[in-house]
Protein backbone atom coordinates (compact mmCIF):
# COMPACT_ATOMS: atom_id res chain seq x y z
CA UNK A 1 0.00 0.00 0.00
CA UNK A 2 1.33 3.32 -0.97
CA UNK A 3 1.92 5.99 1.79
CA UNK A 4 -0.67 7.86 0.29
CA UNK A 5 -3.63 5.35 0.11
CA UNK A 6 -2.43 4.38 3.66
CA UNK A 7 -3.24 7.71 4.94
CA UNK A 8 -6.89 8.11 3.39
CA UNK A 9 -7.07 4.48 4.99
CA UNK A 10 -6.03 5.54 8.39
CA UNK A 11 -8.06 8.68 8.17
CA UNK A 12 -11.49 6.89 6.91
CA UNK A 13 -11.10 4.28 10.04
CA UNK A 14 -10.22 7.21 12.46
CA UNK A 15 -13.91 8.87 10.99
CA UNK A 16 -15.27 5.51 11.52
CA UNK A 17 -14.20 5.20 15.00
CA UNK A 18 -15.01 8.70 15.97
CA UNK A 19 -18.46 7.70 14.70
CA UNK A 20 -19.24 4.37 16.34
CA UNK A 21 -17.54 6.41 19.71
CA UNK A 22 -20.27 9.02 19.35
CA UNK A 23 -23.40 6.03 18.76
CA UNK A 24 -22.17 4.51 21.78
CA UNK A 25 -22.45 7.86 23.83
CA UNK A 26 -25.85 8.47 22.37
CA UNK A 27 -25.12 10.58 19.29
CA UNK A 28 -26.69 7.88 16.44
CA UNK A 29 -26.51 11.04 13.91
CA UNK A 30 -22.73 11.76 13.08
CA UNK A 31 -20.71 13.30 10.92
CA UNK A 32 -16.74 13.33 11.30
CA UNK A 33 -14.63 15.44 8.94
CA UNK A 34 -10.49 13.90 8.98
CA UNK A 35 -7.98 16.59 8.07
CA UNK A 36 -10.83 18.37 6.26
CA UNK A 37 -8.04 21.00 4.93
CA UNK A 38 -6.97 18.15 2.60
CA UNK A 39 -8.11 18.66 -1.41
CA UNK A 40 -7.38 15.03 -2.95
CA UNK A 41 -8.23 16.41 -6.65
CA UNK A 42 -5.12 18.41 -6.42
CA UNK A 43 -2.77 15.88 -4.46
CA UNK A 44 -3.00 18.32 -1.13
CA UNK A 45 -2.70 16.43 1.77
CA UNK A 46 -2.53 19.05 5.18
CA UNK A 47 -0.23 17.13 7.62
CA UNK A 48 1.81 18.68 10.06
CA UNK A 49 4.73 17.14 12.13
CA UNK A 50 3.71 18.31 15.43
CA UNK A 51 -0.09 18.96 14.67
CA UNK A 52 0.19 22.49 14.97
CA UNK A 53 1.27 25.22 12.38
CA UNK A 54 4.21 25.91 15.09
CA UNK A 55 6.73 24.47 13.02
CA UNK A 56 5.80 27.21 10.16
CA UNK A 57 6.72 29.75 12.25
CA UNK A 58 3.00 30.47 13.31
CA UNK A 59 3.09 30.08 17.20
CA UNK A 60 0.69 32.52 17.64
CA UNK A 61 1.94 33.42 21.40
CA UNK A 62 0.49 36.54 22.36
CA UNK A 63 -0.70 38.57 25.76
CA UNK A 64 -3.42 37.09 27.39
CA UNK A 65 -5.47 40.51 27.64
CA UNK A 66 -5.65 40.64 23.19
CA UNK A 67 -9.36 39.61 23.31
CA UNK A 68 -11.42 41.97 21.08
CA UNK A 69 -12.79 43.07 23.86
CA UNK A 70 -10.02 43.17 25.70
CA UNK A 71 -11.29 41.11 28.71
CA UNK A 72 -9.97 38.11 30.41
CA UNK A 73 -13.46 36.38 31.67
CA UNK A 74 -12.65 33.15 33.59
CA UNK A 75 -16.06 30.96 34.39
CA UNK A 76 -17.32 32.77 31.21
CA UNK A 77 -17.54 32.19 27.60
CA UNK A 78 -13.88 33.58 26.08
CA UNK A 79 -12.70 32.89 22.68
CA UNK A 80 -8.27 32.21 23.15
CA UNK A 81 -7.73 33.97 19.67
CA UNK A 82 -6.20 36.93 20.12
CA UNK A 83 -7.42 39.26 17.12
CA UNK A 84 -4.03 42.04 16.77
CA UNK A 85 -2.09 41.14 13.91
CA UNK A 86 -4.27 38.47 12.43
CA UNK A 87 -5.55 38.48 8.61
CA UNK A 88 -8.89 39.97 8.59
CA UNK A 89 -10.04 38.42 5.49
CA UNK A 90 -9.78 34.61 6.49
CA UNK A 91 -8.93 34.43 9.66
CA UNK A 92 -11.82 32.98 11.72
CA UNK A 93 -10.50 33.83 15.04
CA UNK A 94 -10.51 37.24 14.62
CA UNK A 95 -13.47 38.18 12.25
CA UNK A 96 -15.74 35.50 14.42
CA UNK A 97 -14.64 37.03 17.72
CA UNK A 98 -16.38 40.50 16.97
CA UNK A 99 -19.04 38.83 15.01
CA UNK A 100 -20.29 36.82 17.84
CA UNK A 101 -20.08 40.07 20.13
CA UNK A 102 -22.22 41.65 17.39
CA UNK A 103 -24.80 38.63 17.50
CA UNK A 104 -25.11 38.58 21.33
CA UNK A 105 -25.44 42.51 21.23
CA UNK A 106 -27.82 42.54 18.55
CA UNK A 107 -30.33 39.72 20.29
CA UNK A 108 -30.07 41.54 23.66
CA UNK A 109 -30.72 45.04 21.94
CA UNK A 110 -33.70 43.38 19.46
CA UNK A 111 -35.07 40.85 21.24
CA UNK A 112 -38.10 41.68 24.06
CA UNK A 113 -37.18 39.95 27.41
CA UNK A 114 -33.77 38.47 26.29
CA UNK A 115 -31.09 40.43 29.67
CA UNK A 116 -27.82 38.61 28.66
CA UNK A 117 -26.98 36.71 25.34
CA UNK A 118 -23.34 34.70 24.63
CA UNK A 119 -22.93 33.54 21.01
CA UNK A 120 -20.68 30.22 20.23
CA UNK A 121 -18.97 30.16 16.56
CA UNK A 122 -17.03 27.48 14.97
CA UNK A 123 -15.12 27.26 11.89
CA UNK A 124 -14.55 23.96 9.96
CA UNK A 125 -11.11 24.50 8.20
CA UNK A 126 -11.96 24.62 4.73
CA UNK A 127 -15.18 25.89 5.17
CA UNK A 128 -15.94 30.12 3.94
CA UNK A 129 -15.83 32.22 6.89
CA UNK A 130 -19.77 32.77 5.66
CA UNK A 131 -20.83 29.04 6.40
CA UNK A 132 -19.91 29.10 10.54
CA UNK A 133 -20.12 25.18 11.54
CA UNK A 134 -22.17 25.95 14.90
CA UNK A 135 -23.77 28.55 15.31
CA UNK A 136 -24.95 28.76 18.90
CA UNK A 137 -26.87 31.29 21.14
CA UNK A 138 -27.74 31.13 24.99
CA UNK A 139 -29.72 33.67 26.71
CA UNK A 140 -31.00 34.67 29.86
CA UNK A 141 -34.63 35.63 30.09
CA UNK A 142 -36.78 36.77 33.24
CA UNK A 143 -39.07 35.27 34.88
CA UNK A 144 -38.46 31.54 34.10
CA UNK A 145 -39.46 32.03 30.31
CA UNK A 146 -38.25 29.45 27.77
CA UNK A 147 -35.81 30.22 24.76
CA UNK A 148 -37.91 28.62 22.45
CA UNK A 149 -40.65 31.41 22.40
CA UNK A 150 -37.67 34.00 20.81
CA UNK A 151 -36.34 30.64 19.03
CA UNK A 152 -36.63 32.48 15.27
CA UNK A 153 -35.79 35.69 16.67
CA UNK A 154 -32.63 34.97 17.32
CA UNK A 155 -31.94 33.14 14.35
CA UNK A 156 -32.88 35.32 12.16
CA UNK A 157 -30.27 37.90 13.80
CA UNK A 158 -27.60 35.45 13.43
CA UNK A 159 -28.58 34.80 10.03
CA UNK A 160 -28.70 38.53 9.38
CA UNK A 161 -25.20 39.28 10.88
CA UNK A 162 -23.73 36.06 8.94
CA UNK A 163 -25.33 37.46 6.17
CA UNK A 164 -23.28 40.46 6.69
CA UNK A 165 -19.33 39.14 7.10
CA UNK A 166 -18.19 40.17 3.71
CA UNK A 167 -18.99 44.23 5.11
CA UNK A 168 -17.66 43.35 8.19
CA UNK A 169 -14.83 42.61 6.96
CA UNK A 170 -14.56 45.06 4.39
CA UNK A 171 -14.72 47.10 7.86
CA UNK A 172 -11.50 45.30 9.39
CA UNK A 173 -9.73 45.94 6.13
CA UNK A 174 -10.86 49.72 5.97
CA UNK A 175 -10.06 50.14 9.69
CA UNK A 176 -13.52 51.02 10.61
CA UNK A 177 -13.25 48.59 13.16
CA UNK A 178 -11.36 48.94 16.71
CA UNK A 179 -10.41 45.87 18.70
CA UNK A 180 -9.26 47.38 21.72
Amino acid sequence: MSAPDDYLDRKATLGRLVCDIATEHGFPACEVDVNSADHLASGSIYLTVTGTSAEAGDDGQVGRGNRVNGLITPCRPMSLEAAAGKNPVSHVGKIYSVLARQIAEAVVAEVKDVRHAECLLVSQIGAPVTRPAIVAVNVVMPDNRRAPEVRKAIEAIAADRIARVPALIEDFVSGRIELF
